[in-house]
């Protein structure tokens, strides 16, 4: 316990998911958090609830991370409520199913607005803090998917392919400020955003039991959260530019 006393943690997407895990994980280790959400106050007030329940500090901030013209605001709330920001986990994300032929410019700009573009200036709107604070740590929650293809999901692809290495580009700029980049990469978590995939692709289900063998595939966002939270501590200093796998051996194959 303790791993991230004194440290400020911003975690985009934290209303649910992998997101909301990650900030409740590291609100038990010390951390304050910031549970940035786009939508859903609600829930994002109900992760800030559990925060404080256990003993911890934390606070919701809304962002929509797509427009960068929020991310400054994002960074100055999260200044004016702890002071500045430590940690930065980009896990906001967004996951639509798309034909070619039939993808419209909306849902190609929607899916690499949220998890390219708006996890880069995040990172930039946060970055004069960290660096006034002598040093930080910037998940990047990336997929399987940057490594493997699914179906129905080449935008989606695509935009993990493409966070994996702009996480080790930034690796390279920022490790003269004591900034840690890397990028966690999940397998097949069910979440509510993959919902729609696990029921909709047909085959789906099957083609991981042809993976995995018998048993269950799917991991729940809490499984996340112990890599998370090696990003976030001391324990990673040395650790940068790395895409870690957390997908129980599915890209092994």
């Amino acid at each position: 316990m303790g791993r991230l006393n004194d440290k400020v943690a911003v975690v985009t997407g934290g209303s649910r998911g992998i997101g909301a895990a990650i900030a409740r994980r590291f609100g038990a280790e010390g951390a304050r958090v910031a549970v940035v959400y786009r939508a859903a106050a609600e829930a994002a007030h109900d992760v800030v609830g559990s925060i404080e329940a256990a003993g911890g500090e934390a606070t919701a901030i809304r962002c929509d991370v797509a427009q960068t013209s929020d991310c400054t605001p994002m960074a100055e709330d999260v200044a004016a409520a702890f002071g500045g920001a430590d940690v930065l986990v980009n896990n906001a994300g967004i996951h639509l199913l798309t034909d070619l032929g039939q993808t419209t410019e909306d849902e190609w700009d929607r899916q690499m607005d949220t998890n390219v573009k708006g996890a880069y200036f995040a990172a930039q709107a946060l970055l004069p803090q960290m660096k006034s604070r002598g040093g930080g740590k910037i998940i990047n929650i990336g997929s399987i998917v940057g490594e493997t293809a699914i179906m129905r999901s080449a935008v989606y692809c695509a935009s993990k392919g493409a966070l994996k290495l702009m996480t080790k580009s930034l690796a390279l700029d920022l490790r003269p400020h004591n900034i840690q980049v890397n990028c966690l990469s999940p397998g097949c978590v069910a979440t509510d955003m993959n919902a729609r995939y696990r029921v909709e692709i047909e085959g789906y289900a099957e083609s991981l039991q042809g993976r995995f063998g018998p048993g269950d595939p799917w991991m729940t966002p809490d499984d996340m959260a112990g890599t998370a939270l090696y990003l976030a501590s001391s324990d990673s200093d040395t650790v940068t530019g790395a895409n870690i796998m957390v997908d129980k051996g599915y890209s092994a194959y």
